[in-house]
């Protein structure tokens, strides 16, 4: 092939900067071409990558990691170089993927394509010409390119159904119902996939409506682990089995340790139960999921869970927990919560101009998980605070801890902060042992952060994550592009993964008739 030639390529696409900052260098691999026998080229005009630059600088990590890999691949011999005004540097990525690189003057993103399908025109063969599809979910950026005769189309690789949240808890049929009760309980998973015409997976559940009575049943299996016990290689045994009648009066069970209350929060109805019982204080569902709009919930009992999961409990309870006599302390050494906002990981994460000390500069975000603390049994014992500070060192937030009694009798704080605060920009190059991370409002996260957050849990880790696809903060996020649903649509059927999303408003009658108000925000 000639140098100054252009290879035929199946198609051009120019992603635009919201989709490096969402989904990092992911874009590439999602636009290679799936047919052996052609390839796509993606382009990345010069002041996309001066763009990508200022919004790393902004704390966006995708961007940066785009950055990283674009430094790579421009450090292999090109496939194709010219010089000149009109220059283009294509290097190939994989069997259905080049990047070009191409000189663009200092024109905005909406002022990329025309010069760039020149370009292209110029070096191209009498193949025919390319035409260019710019890539954007900015729905603002769409109306005005294709307003100015530009072929764009939205992510489509990117984009996930909201509804995916209520994966967790499926509906069931009277048919389904009465199979399992002529079964004693239990049904293969097999016949129920069949009887519901649809895949099911492990730590899923159907519920059933009979008459006044609501009915749950639970996809449950035998899980096979590695030789070490650090990953589950397969799950025997599937079935369908409903939950006992016991259950109902929703007490929970960790071990043979059963509970009325969790640090003094009960469940208020079978969603908040499941949730408890079966993932938030399920040892063996090491990712799980809890959705819920705003009064569900969620917040409040993710925070109860969290901390009786790092507790020390005394020797007796702690036998019945784990059936050992293991070493003091909890499952896990501490909680790392992880919030996205401006303070924590937005343009303006420098608190220092906020007066007063780094607690009172962080109390505003730490506004919800400060309320679950007052109102559980902690909030009787101790201030938030205490759950920031060392038992014995002073660090960011003060100390040292000043309480050291016994919680309900039977339990202490672990010998280091309860809670850690970080935020997703710190996240790159560490890694998390015998952690729980508590990841709240995750739909304002993108799915390259959400990605880049997983991506450090390590050996004995437990990640808990919050959200409401329909509660938007972060400009780049929408109801279908965010790192929440993104999350979900990855992991879903995997089987230490469990979702569950509460649907009930606990709230007032007044914060319940909200939910229909049609407003807009600005």
């Amino acid at each position: 092939m000639p140098k100054t030639e252009v290879p035929q390529y199946h198609r051009v696409f120019v992603p635009l900067s919201d989709l490096y900052s969402l989904s990092g260098q992911g874009v590439f691999s999602h636009l290679s071409c799936g047919d052996k026998d052609r390839r796509n080229l993606v382009a990345v005009p010069l002041s996309m990558v001066n763009l990508l630059g200022r919004l790393k600088n902004e704390g966006l990590v995708g961007a940066a990691a785009t950055l990283r890999y674009l430094r790579e691949i421009q450090q292999e011999r090109p496939l194709l170089s010219s010089v000149g005004e009109s220059g283009l540097r294509i290097h190939r990525v994989s069997e259905g993927l080049d990047i070009a690189f191409c000189p663009s003057s200092g024109r905005e993103e909406l002022d990329l394509i025309s010069p760039l399908e020149k370009k292209l025109r110029k070096y191209q063969s009498n193949q025919g010409t390319h035409r260019v599809t710019a890539l954007t979910g900015n729905d603002e950026i769409q109306i005005s390119l294709s307003a100015k005769g530009v072929h764009v189309e939205r992510p489509l690789f990117l984009l996930v159904n909201a509804d995916i949240v209520f994966e967790g808890i499926l509906e069931g049929t009277s048919r389904l119902l009465a199979r399992l009760y002529e079964s004693e309980g239990h049904v293969p998973l097999d016949s129920a996939s069949d009887e519901l015409n649809r895949d099911l997976f492990v730590n899923q559940f159907v519920r059933f409506h009979r008459g006044d009575h609501t009915k749950y049943a639970r996809v449950v299996g035998d899980l096979q682990w590695n030789g070490n016990n650090s990953r589950i290689i397969g799950v025997n045994n599937l079935e369908l089995r409903l939950l006992e009648e016991a259950e109902y009066g929703k007490k929970i069970r960790v071990g043979r340790h059963h509970m009325d209350r969790v640090l003094g929060i009960s469940p208020l109805d079978m969603e908040q139960y499941l949730a408890l019982q079966y993932g938030l204080m399920n040892q063996e569902v090491s990712l799980f999921f809890l959705c819920g709009s705003h009064g569900s919930g969620k917040t409040l009992l993710g925070y109860v869970a969290a901390i009786d999961a790092v507790l020390c409990y005394d020797e007796e309870v702690r036998y019945k927990r784990t059936g050992q006599r293991s070493p003091k302390g909890g499952f896990y050494r501490r909680i790392v919560l992880l919030k996205p906002n401006e303070i924590m990981g937005g343009k303006r994460r420098d608190v220092g101009a906020l007066p007063g000390d780094l607690y009172s500069k962080l109390q505003h975000h730490l506004a919800p998980f400060i309320d679950a603390h007052r109102e559980s049994l902690l909030g009787r014992e101790m201030a938030f605070d205490q759950m920031l500070l060392h038992p014995a060192f002073v660090n960011d937030f003060g100390g040292p801890r000043t309480f050291d009694k016994k919680i309900e009798g039977s339990a202490y704080l672990p010998s280091n902060e309860v809670v850690e605060i970080t935020y997703s920009g710190f996240m790159r190059g560490r890694s998390f042992s015998d952690t729980l991370l508590l990841i709240d409002e995750a739909q304002n996260f993108t799915p390259y952060e959400l990605k880049t957050i997983l991506a450090r849990m390590g050996t004995g880790c437990k990640v808990i994550v919050m959200g409401d696809p329909y509660q938007l903060d972060n400009p780049l996020c929408s109801v279908e592009v965010n790192g929440l649903t993104h999350a979900i649509h990855h992991f879903l059927g995997k089987p230490y993964m469990g979702l569950v999303t509460l649907g009930k408003n606990h709230r007032s009658q007044v914060s319940d008739d909200t939910t229909d108000w049609k407003v807009f925000s600005s």
